[in-house]
């Protein structure tokens, strides 16, 4: 009864997404607008009242591993809360950490690092059950073609948010002040948490009645079926080490990853500077390009989403193969306008890549086992981009900027000709995969 839907948006053959996307869609816009203002205004405030460029690090460093702490024991938390209690309570968190340092900075003379150490710890650590709990609920949201498309429209508006929001709020921090400026990521932050809580979750219900009939099974046959914190941590690990599909798309995200890092910010600086020989403005006018590039490939999933869905692995591949030739091409060239053409050329089929791939594990995991792999899938990212950064920057340090390009070209080149091996995984038909969990889920219950 609980799958009887109450708010469909949309519907037809194979495509439903329900009236609660779209808040979600929109709650998660807000909370993305929030993390840009209050990271951008803190960094300002830390920097301008410090000078040190090592202790303004400090606050990237804190969010990475806090993410990756609160990251894996997001399995234990998703087993026993549903996914919309969880971003309801990470929002909330948020926006009490973050008004409580406001308060603080505001009241106090000479403000202690580490008490902005300790909150930015803290609000990671909440924001770091955001992304899981949010890939988890959109399948869960949106079927069939309709759950491709409804990523797509998640990507764009990620982009969007990311291309418009650090301009935007250097402009604010520098006319208003970066206090003042933090206001308005507290206010965005309790906004999204007010909408977050009338998203219905259509799967909450029937999964429960199939946990407490299990209970009861369990009860009637004098056994303790009860898994243990350890299980429970490891079951998404689990999956990823016995579902070949999502096995496959694991391996080759995190070797495409490996190559990705070469597209961070610090890099990209690097390689205007030591190999263009232009000011920084180049680098400003390069990550423009790329979003819109990378905007442009969301809307070309959502405005060719039937047609995408029906070779969609091969179409994954092909667009990294496509990001490899570019790539290459990037690493041997000087030219500062064909640089930039590339690199906006580059957004489009990074984006459509992601967007598959992420599409292709919500569909093939079930609606109990997607909040505990996705917990596991973002783990294992953060974690190799935060190796690849290493790597990368000791390969840029050693043989330079031209030779990092073409290392992490081949990095993603091996992702392809793996994916490539293993395509047989993904012969079978997938669109449809996951709604075809939903019968299951209803029988159980």
């Amino acid at each position: 009864m609980y799958l009887e839907d109450q708010g469909l948006a949309k519907k037809g053959m194979g495509f439903l997404i329900r009236k609660s996307f779209y808040m979600l869609w929109g709650t998660q816009t807000v909370s993305n607008i929030a993390d840009i203002v209050y990271t951008l205004s803190l960094v300002t405030l830390v920097f301008t009242e410090s000078g040190s460029l090592l202790t303004t690090i400090f606050i990237p460093l804190f969010r990475m591993l806090s993410k990756m702490i609160s990251g894996l024991i997001a399995p234990l938390v998703m087993s026993r809360s549903r996914l919309t209690s969880i971003l309801i309570g990470s929002q909330l968190g948020q926006f009490l950490i973050f008004t409580g340092l406001i308060f603080y900075l505001w009241t106090s003379v000479e403000p202690s690092y580490p008490i902005i150490f300790m909150a930015v710890f803290g609000m990671s650590f909440l924001d770091g059950w955001t992304d899981p709990a949010r890939n988890a609920l959109i399948p869960r949201l949106a079927t069939g073609d309709g759950l491709m498309r409804a990523n797509g429209l998640m990507s764009v508006s990620d982009q969007i948010v990311k291309c418009s929001g650090w301009a935007l709020s250097g402009v604010i921090v520098a006319v208003i002040g970066a206090i003042p400026t933090m206001w308005i990521a507290s206010v965005s932050y309790f906004l999204a948490m007010f909408f977050t809580a009338f998203i219905r979750d259509p799967y909450a219900a029937g999964l429960k009645q199939a946990h407490s009939a299990a209970s009861t099974a369990s009860g009637a046959e004098g056994e303790t079926r009860k898994p243990t914190y350890g299980q429970q941590l490891a079951e998404g690990w689990k999956i990823l080490a016995t579902n070949r599909r999502i096995r496959t798309l694991a391996i080759v995200d995190n070797i495409d990853t490996l190559g990705g890092a070469a597209w961070l910010g610090a890099f990209i600086l690097a390689f205007v500077v030591q190999v263009l020989h232009q000011d920084a403005s180049w680098w400003g006018f390069m990550n423009t390009v790329f979003f819109i590039g990378s905007i442009a490939g969301g809307v070309f999933i959502v405005a060719r989403v039937k047609k995408l869905q029906k070779n969609a692995y091969l179409l994954m591949l092909l667009s990294l193969l496509a990001y490899v030739i570019i790539t290459f091409f990037f690493a041997f060239n000087t030219i500062p306008m064909l640089a930039l053409i590339l690199f906006a050329v580059s957004g489009l089929p990074v984006q459509i890549a992601g967007i598959i791939r992420r599409t292709l594990i919500q569909q093939n995991l079930t609606p109990e086992e997607t909040p505990s792999a996705m917990s596991a899938l973002s783990v294992l990212s953060n974690f190799t981009f935060a190796i690849a950064m290493l790597l990368l920057g000791w390969i840029a340090d050693r043989f330079g900027m031209r030779d990092m390009y073409v290392v992490a070209g081949l990095m993603t080149t091996a992702a392809v000709v793996l994916g490539f091996a293993y395509r047989a995984v993904f012969r079978e038909e997938v669109a449809g995969g996951y709604a075809a969990e939903e019968n299951v889920v209803v029988n159980k219950a």
